[in-house]
């Protein structure tokens, strides 16, 4: 990656961000110098980047904030999801979460395109039907079936493991 990219620059990150690519380095055992190599973006550049003091930062760009992600093994919807989504969670709670979000990351992925391809079988959808007010809805639907999922499963892994217990 050169050091005049022509991606567009970010301008001020939230500083959430730059924890969750410190964090990632860390979780991963990266050093600057590894994700300098990993990513093409210059050591001495990627630590005014990823500077501790946010006055010191220098602006990414687009094409540096998804290669950093990239060498880190996520995206920039799983970041923007796990940044959110823990926002105000103690950070000691954030490992619970990471496997739930980055699933969540999978679905939301394909979901668009899926649910194109879906409303093009109904026919005679136009694009006017869908209204704001279906955000609310359709959440709660998709959390309860998920809820249910897991819960589902969580039923089973118990039936499982009492089942292994009687044998042993």
């Amino acid at each position: 990656m050169s050091e005049t990219s022509d991606s567009q620059s970010i301008g001020t990150i939230d500083p959430a961000y730059i924890r969750l690519i410190r964090d990632l380095m860390a979780a991963h055992d990266t050093p600057h110098r590894s994700l300098a190599e990993k990513t093409g973006i210059s050591k001495s550049r990627l630590g005014r980047i990823l500077h501790q003091t946010p006055q010191k930062r220098l602006s990414m760009t687009v094409d540096e904030l998804e290669a950093i992600l990239d060498a880190l093994g996520t995206n920039i919807l799983k970041a923007f999801l796990r940044t959110e989504a823990l926002r105000d969670l103690d950070p000691s709670d954030h490992a619970r979460y990471e496997s739930v979000l980055n699933l969540v990351g999978d679905i939301v992925k394909d979901l668009g395109q899926e649910l194109v391809k879906t409303l093009e079988n109904m026919n005679g959808i136009d694009g006017t039907e869908p209204q704001p007010h279906w955000v609310g809805i359709l959440r709660n639907g998709w959390i309860e079936d998920i809820a249910k999922a897991v819960a589902f499963v969580m039923g089973r892994r118990t039936v499982i493991t009492q089942r292994d217990e009687l044998w042993r």
